[in-house]
């Protein structure tokens, strides 16, 4: 069963966000000038999921796949030969010693193809195990776009606060230069007063190529949601607190969640009927039905007609080949499949766990010695004590800035891994709004 048969519809909450998303725009342009304009709507990571699954359009034509398969188990139920009526109308002449009583000769026959080495049996097999296949696929592809969505916002998220850093620090190098213009006028040196409005202007350049980075950032939110643009705005925090997990528990549930790796066995399992299929085909069907003849003499026959192939030629031993390696490749490909969830889970775990220590030691132990020292210096620059000069201020203030931003990677490079893992065990609605339960 695919994925959006579990996942549901749209909360109350993610569908009411959504609907305002696209009443508020034709509102905004009808109000006066004077209105205090309405407040943009926060979407939700859980809103954003929804969405995505539901409104999507390239998941909306794969989701067609379905109604294809499903009509080709209605074309596998339905018995594919239809019976045929051979009807032969004839003029007869001839001498009188032919004893032609019956000008007009008739031949009826009825024929019918039938399967008598249970091709419709697996016929019915392959077509059920291609629309399970078929479904587990489209699950596949809804769990792939449900952590784009995921890695979209959450990127969305880390730039925004890349920015707010930037911004923060333009706020922190203009408030140095109007304290330092204080400082002149008291007597200071004015040279300190050039160097950090040079820093000002060194830093905002950083703001405009961090916006550039948002705007695209929130054109991919777009892009996973399937809508051109939106008036909304997202929330949450980068931070998570550190879980521990159970590797070997993870990598069981993920052997049973992973849609591809159904997908997979599902098409072991096609193969294998179409295999059976070919093979009893290869001698071909018998056509079986009534005959009747009237004949110029006006002799009545009636009887029964059979018509069998001879299989002298075409033994269809190569359409028997190439089943048969697709049987295989069906079965090294879900080997491959199985090996790839596997270490898709290891993967991720190691990531996530390189980053949560990243993470934790600029935590626990960079920040904090940085700021404590930046804090120091910061006194000791504006209480004019020999040594706290301006270049280390600003050379101090790099290095926290740096160290929050480093910070800031982590923390992104984190919640990248745990969608890895999200992905990896197939089953992204669990770390929507929550961290991962331990399975």
């Amino acid at each position: 069963m695919s994925i959006h048969r579990r996942s549901g519809l749209l909360s109350r909450e993610g569908l009411a966000c959504l609907l305002g998303l696209f009443a508020l725009c034709p509102v905004a342009r009808a109000q006066p000038a004077e209105t205090v304009a309405a407040p943009v709507p926060v979407m939700t990571l859980e809103a954003a999921v929804h969405y995505a699954l539901e409104n999507n359009p390239a998941l909306a034509a794969l989701r067609q796949q379905h109604g294809i398969a499903a009509a080709r188990v209605v074309i596998a139920d339905t018995y594919p030969f239809n019976p045929i009526l051979e009807n032969r109308i004839q003029g007869a002449e001839g001498p009188h010693s032919a004893g032609i009583t019956n000008r007009v000769p008739l031949e009826h026959i009825l024929v019918w193809e039938v399967e008598w080495r249970h091709q419709g049996h697996f016929r019915r097999e392959g077509a059920a195990a291609a629309l399970s296949r078929t479904d587990w696929e489209i699950a596949y592809q809804e769990q792939t776009l449900a952590i784009q969505v995921i890695r979209a916002y959450v990127t969305l998220l880390y730039r925004q606060e890349k920015l707010r850093l930037i911004e923060e620090t333009v706020s922190f190098n203009q408030r140095l230069v109007d304290d330092l213009r204080k400082l002149v006028v008291a007597g200071r040196p004015p040279a300190d007063q050039i160097v950090a409005e040079t820093e000002v202007l060194d830093t905002l350049d950083l703001v405009g190529a961090a916006q550039e980075a948002v705007t695209a950032a929130r054109q991919d939110l777009y892009r996973a949601l399937g809508i051109v643009t939106g008036p909304f705005e997202i929330e949450g925090s980068l931070e998570l607190p550190p879980t521990p997990w159970d590797p070997a528990a993870l990598t069981e549930l993920a052997v049973t969640r992973r849609a591809d790796l159904q997908a997979r066995r599902q098409a072991v399992a096609e193969a294998e009927a179409n295999l059976h299929l070919v093979t009893a085909n290869r001698f071909g069907n018998p056509s079986v039905g009534p005959a009747y003849t009237y004949d110029p003499t006006g002799v009545n026959f009636i009887g029964a007609q059979i018509n069998l192939p001879l299989p002298l030629v075409n033994t269809h031993r190569g359409d028997i080949l190439e089943a048969r390696a697709e049987k295989a490749q069906a079965a090294f490909l879900l080997r491959q499949a199985d090996v790839n969830v596997r270490q898709d889970v290891a993967s991720a775990l190691a990531r996530l766990d390189a980053a949560e220590r990243r993470t934790g030691v600029i935590r626990s132990k960079i920040l904090p010695q940085l700021r404590e020292a930046l804090d120091s210096l910061q006194k000791s620059f504006m209480a004019g004590r020999q040594g706290a000069d301006l270049p280390r201020l600003i050379d101090v203030r790099r290095k926290v800035l740096r160290a929050r931003d480093s910070y800031l990677d982590a923390l992104w490079s984190g919640r990248q891994a745990r969608a890895d893992l999200l992905a990896a065990i197939g089953e992204p609605v669990l770390g929507l709004c929550t961290p991962l339960p331990q399975p």
